[in-house]
């Protein structure tokens, strides 16, 4: 068994811990705020967190995969699909859920239920990572050498970020379930050009895995484009390549500097258990933020804010989000599975025997 990368768990650590608070912001704050240059350079690291998880997702799924995790590869990468779509379901009773499927169907549905539907259909950061796991595992099931698979997966990803704007087209006209894994319209991260990341993810666990000097040269694509960035200002597109590759430019500075902190014997180990439960950390205070079939969002019970306000709730909202985490990892260790068995099993009940 490979040993543990604690600079992996601490890049996904960090920005959980950017990435709560700032969530809350944006939940939480009118246009008016959203449009000052100050909101806008944190808009910028916000928009480094799902490049970090995903790219931390697919280094893991390729250095700790064995022949014996196929399987239940694949049933982690549908379980988080579907634990993806159930925090976007427009109701929390199967019953309401069906009856406005039909009323849809026959042309009848409110309007809200139609704008729900959108929600519900969108492709979010746990369904892409989900998907892309599984992608990602039916590759390293056939390729067997990691040389193969550095040259399969940096070509994917190279290849997925190209044909972004051109799939992003092309996705508008694809049917309803499947044009959000295409295209931005109705959609948070389709797979052009997320599963890039990922894909670039595991070609650097195999260049990680193979020598250092490949590491190194790896790493040197997306930095060049940090140091081009003096120079040239890139447009903030995220089908835009030069940006896309900024912005892996910015999280390799922040990975060196872990691998260093590591090196010399740093252990920070809050933040490591915040970043092996990053996904868990991200549907967590979600549910808070935005809402959820059993919860309101913040703003339904403190309206816009101020940013004293926010950094006030963003702040709760962090400190609630570790509480629970720290609270949930020591369950784990101690119980196993059994509590998330056992919670599920609760909230699939409601749902199906709720009559509201």
């Amino acid at each position: 068994m490979r040993r543990r990368l604690y600079f992996v768990d601490w890049l996904k650590g960090l920005f959980v811990i950017w990435m709560v608070p700032t969530h809350a912001f944006d939940g939480l704050f009118p246009n008016v705020l959203k449009s000052t240059e100050l909101y806008s350079s944190i808009a910028f690291f916000n928009g480094l967190v799902a490049p970090a998880f995903l790219v931390s997702s697919g280094f893991l799924a390729l250095y700790t995969f064995n022949e014996t995790k196929f399987f239940p590869r694949l049933r982690r990468g549908i379980e988080l699909m579907a634990f993806g779509y159930a925090t976007q379901l427009p109701f929390k009773s199967l019953f309401k859920t069906l009856e406005h499927v039909y009323l849809y169907a026959i042309g009848n549905a409110p309007e809200y239920f139609e704008r729900s539907l959108r929600i519900f259909q969108r492709v979010e950061i746990l369904i892409c990572i989900g998907s892309g796991a599984i992608a990602i595992t039916l590759v390293l099931r056939f390729i067997k050498r990691n040389e193969y698979r550095f040259v399969m997966f940096l070509f994917l990803a190279f290849l997925f970020w190209f044909l972004t704007p051109l799939m992003n087209d092309v996705g508008k006209n694809l049917p309803m379930f499947i044009k959000p894994y295409f295209t931005f319209e109705g959609s948070l991260f389709p797979i052009f050009p997320y599963w890039g990341y990922m894909f670039f993810g595991s070609a650097l666990s195999a260049a990680y895995l193979m020598n250092k000097k490949l590491f190194l040269l790896t790493t040197l694509i997306p930095l060049s484009f940090v140091f081009l960035n003096v120079f040239c200002h890139f447009s903030r597109d995220e089908t835009f390549l030069p940006y896309i590759l900024l912005k892996i430019g910015v999280l390799i500075i922040i990975i060196y500097v872990l691998k260093y902190a590591e090196a010399v014997g740093f252990r920070f180990k809050p933040i490591a258990i915040l970043g092996r439960n990053s996904l868990l950390s991200y549907a967590f205070h979600n549910t808070i933020v935005y809402g959820s079939p059993f919860t309101k969002p913040l703003r339904y019970y403190y309206g816009y804010q101020s940013w004293e306000g926010g950094l006030i709730l963003g702040g709760l909202t962090l400190l609630l989000t570790v509480v629970f985490i720290i609270s949930w990892d020591r369950l784990r260790h101690r119980y196993g599975s059994l509590p998330a068995r056992r919670f599920w099993i609760l909230v699939s009940l409601i749902f199906l025997l709720s009559p509201f």
